[in-house]
């Protein structure tokens, strides 16, 4: 395992992609952070069955950072805190189900602050009897809470299921409205040249 660090003279974007297994049964991507943060928030993750829940933690820093990682549980739930030492231009992985005995069968979100700004990213994985890590995906952590949120993607039926993540790291509840904009199919049209 490692973290990446890419620097250049000119503006760019990067991507990352990763599969596994050798006849890559498995894949997921992610878009890379321009920039590292002292507080990060994920709020995706299981450690439920048959689930692998894994925060990756970067720092890009010539000397040790401190970390505290706060995982929100489920309404009702306290949180767990735990704190890290990330040494030097190093990655950290934490392996959520085994944090705490709370954490090993459970939905979970994050809120990480660090001491100096840090790059924090969340993978998770499902197993499948004689098939570890059938399926798989990463994402970047956000650096701040909003107001409003958008989600381009998503697809429900008999194939596809859908679920909408929310993490609220306030000691408050809050009221939240979802609006489901359904599909609009552009019409195309050929020109003559």
């Amino acid at each position: 395992p490692f973290s990446t660090v890419i620097e250049s003279d000119t503006a760019l974007v990067v991507d990352r992609t990763m599969s596994w297994d050798a006849s890559g049964y498995g894949s997921h991507a992610e878009t890379s952070i321009p920039a590292p943060s002292t507080t990060w928030y994920l709020a995706e993750g299981s450690t439920a069955g048959d689930f692998a829940l894994f925060y990756l933690l970067q720092n890009p820093n010539s000397a040790p950072v401190n970390a505290s990682v706060t995982f929100l549980r489920t309404a009702g739930n306290a949180p767990v805190t735990r704190q890290y030492t990330l040494p030097a231009n190093s990655r950290t992985t934490i392996p959520v189900d085994t944090v705490a005995p709370e954490l090993a069968s459970t939905d979970v979100s994050g809120v990480i602050t660090a001491s100096q700004p840090i790059i924090v990213e969340r993978a998770m994985y499902l197993d499948r009897p004689g098939q570890p890590f059938v399926a798989g995906h990463g994402s970047a952590g956000v650096t701040a809470p909003a107001l409003n949120w958008f989600l381009a993607e998503g697809a429900t039926g008999a194939f596809f299921e859908l679920f909408v993540l929310i993490a609220n790291p306030d000691v408050s509840a809050s009221t939240v409205a979802i609006d489901y904009l359904l599909t609009h199919r552009p019409q195309w049209s050929a020109r003559a040249a």
